[in-house]
């Protein structure tokens, strides 16, 4: 009986409770108590509804609102191509919305269509996102910071792929290797930083740090654009997620160049300070005994008939002695001893006076070429020791090129507005007289440039010489003032460059004579102009055709593309603005490189400096195009941008 009355009473409770609402009453409940505005509006834009929310939103009530323009509540963007039709294309967007006092609040806003038989309305949702809108300013501001403050750091800075790839670098890193940004980014570090004949040994080295401990720490050898190179001390830190695997590398470099220079010059003085002192008292011994070996053979040759039978045991040791005596004199050149005769010469007439000497050493394999420039400063020194300087240097580089190449000696007048560290000795500022040989044998590793200049130095590299040549080279060059500098080229083979310091006596009233640069006029190669206006693609093309290039036009960053896709044969250069419909020029040319790593770039714009460097792009690399521009200028520009050192995405790509 008891649980009949209990079931009777849940029954009765049961059938008390109100029934659920209609679908049309739940959405109505479900409009009202939205925490988001929600308005509608006729096909003119007029408002006709809105909940409670929009009413306590915007400040306004339905009955004063009703009527008005959705416009006076969300007013269209201040610019851009959605502002005449912002309101009836259905989509979300980002606006700010008005309120009745007048004050703006950062809006997300969507739109629905409701079609009804009619007509139709527009339900408009309005989200308040002032939280999110501030959050992400604070984030923005906060990284403008961060950025402007590691573009105040004098030290370069990369962010790094765990692959090694370029992600940013800051400005000092552009200064160093004069690339920007735009220019290097997504590219692999060691296609960088490196020059070509070092790019593998940079990336196995790159490669053992990655993987840690972090920290990792290492001495590196970077190259800017110009082919010059600085000793940087690197430190490596990584970014990890939540499973301890590498997101990012920042690698911090700091230019030691100097102080690994003066280290690494203070111990190579030190080295031949010693070396040139024992080799001095060698020499002075063994030309003592040298002189009584000569001066008696001779004096035996004297007395003696030229069919006595001991006559020529006489003469070969005579001829000992002499030989002799020419190592003696090499000895005295690496001790700085050698006996001199200074006068003032002109280093041009040097060069001519040993002519038919270098062409008979060069031989048929190697090609030899001579420009010798008169309008020089005078030089203090020995004319023969010059001269010895040059066949030595000469026969150098000769017996690297066994099967043969190019030989090119050069004079000119220099003047170092810097020290040069590197040389042997250091070099001054000063003026000077510069002769310079280069050739295109193999490039000397790092290894035989630190010992070049070391007599007996063991490497494979190293030519058939006793061992003393390029040691006594650089004795002779020290003893009459001047200084020595070997590089490896940026194309490849080496360059001798040896300074002599103009005399002091040697003062003229004419005006130091400069090697004007020669103008590149054209070329043969293909180029892709990709320019939005046509009448800026007519006009570089008019530029372009009459020098010899064969040109493509395309007037978007996606007809470009397809354009670099289609092209069967080479494609050597891509001239374009910095910015196209559908994409940037940099991104143009990033997309390019993946199937043409060899592709060169060249920016052209009419903008401003100060919008170029917004860009990220410096203006070594941007032409402006301006009205008074002439056809020069850009073929310049195309010409340098066609024979620079290569970019590349990868390992194996060569490309700007």
């Amino acid at each position: 009986m008891a649980m009949l009355l209990v079931a009777s009473r849940r029954l009765r409770s049961a059938n008390t409770q109100p029934p659920l609402p209609s679908q049309e009453a739940l959405q109505a409940l479900i409009v009202r108590d939205s925490s988001d505005a929600i308005f509608t509006m006729n096909v003119a834009g007029l408002v006709q509804s809105l909940n409670p929310a929009a009413s306590r939103q915007f400040g306004y009530t339905l009955e004063e609102i009703r009527d008005k323009s959705i416009s006076a509540l969300i007013p269209p963007p201040a610019r851009g191509r959605q502002r005449a039709n912002y309101m009836t294309n259905p989509g979300a967007r980002e606006l700010f919305g008005v309120r009745r006092d007048g004050s703006r609040f950062p809006i997300d806003v969507k739109l629905d269509e409701l079609a009804f038989a009619n007509g139709k309305l527009m339900v408009v949702s309005v989200r308040d996102i002032s939280t999110r809108y501030a959050a992400d300013k604070e984030l923005e501001h906060r990284l403008a910071i961060a950025e402007a403050t590691v573009n105040q750091i004098g030290t370069p800075l990369f962010v790094l792929s765990r692959d090694g790839v370029i992600l940013r670098m800051n400005r000092a890193s552009e200064t160093l290797l004069d690339y920007s940004g735009g220019e290097v980014r997504g590219q692999a570090i060691w296609e960088i930083v490196a020059m070509p004949a070092r790019a593998e040994e940079f990336r196995q080295q790159l490669e053992e740090l990655l993987r840690g401990p972090f920290p990792a720490r290492s001495e590196m050898v970077f190259a800017g654009r110009d082919g010059r190179e600085y000793t940087m001390s690197c430190v490596l830190t990584a970014t990890l997620d939540e499973y301890s695997v590498i997101e990012t590398i920042l690698l911090t470099a700091y230019d030691v160049s100097s102080r690994t220079a003066l280290e690494r010059s203070h111990l190579r003085t030190e080295r031949m300070e010693a070396v040139s002192r024992l080799a001095g008292g060698v020499a002075h011994d063994f030309n003592n005994l040298l002189t009584a070996i000569t001066g008696y053979s001779g004096l035996a040759l004297q007395n003696l008939d030229a069919e006595n039978p001991i006559r020529k045991d006489i003469e070969q040791i005579k001829r000992a002695g002499d030989r002799g005596a020419a190592i003696t004199r090499q000895l005295l050149a690496l001790s700085g001893r050698h006996p001199r005769r200074p006068r003032l010469i002109n280093l041009a007439e040097s060069v001519k006076s040993a002519e038919r000497m270098l062409r008979v050493l060069a031989g048929e394999p190697v090609h030899l070429e001579l420009h010798t420039d008169s309008k020089l400063p005078l030089i203090e020194a020995d004319a023969a020791q010059v001269e010895e300087v040059l066949l030595h240097l000469a026969a150098f580089l000769r017996e690297r090129m066994a099967k043969g190449g190019r030989l090119v000696v050069r004079t000119s007048a220099e003047q170092l507005e810097q020290n040069i560290p590197d040389s042997e000795p250091p070099l001054g500022v000063g003026e000077y007289a510069l002769l310079t040989l280069s050739d295109t044998s193999p490039a000397l590793s790092r290894e035989a440039l630190a010992h070049l200049f070391e007599p007996f130095f063991p490497s494979k590299e190293t030519t058939r010489s006793n061992g003393l040549g390029l040691a006594m080279v650089a004795g002779l060059i020290k003893q009459n003032g001047g200084a020595i500098l070997v590089t490896v080229t940026t194309g490849g083979g080496n360059m001798i460059r040896v300074y002599w310091p103009k005399a002091a006596a040697a003062e003229r009233s004419a005006p130091l004579f400069v090697v004007p640069k020669p103008v590149a006029t054209g070329g043969t190669e293909t180029i892709l102009v990709a320019m939005a206006d046509a009448a800026e693609r007519a006009r570089i093309r008019a530029m372009l055709v009459p020098a010899g290039y064969s040109v493509m036009e395309a007037r978007s960053g996606m007809q470009a593309l397809e354009m670099a896709h289609k092209q069967e044969g080479t494609l050597h250069a891509v001239v374009t603005d910095i910015t196209l419909p559908g994409m940037s020029g940099a991104d143009l040319i990033m997309a390019i490189r993946i199937a043409r790593p060899a592709i060169r770039s060249l920016y052209v714009t009419s903008r401003t400096p100060a919008e170029v460097m917004t860009e990220g792009l410096t203006p070594a690399s941007v032409v402006s195009l301006q009205p008074e521009t002439e056809a020069k200028e850009l073929l310049g520009r195309l010409r340098a941008a066609l024979s620079i050192k290569a970019l590349s995405v990868g390992q194996s790509s060569v490309g700007q």
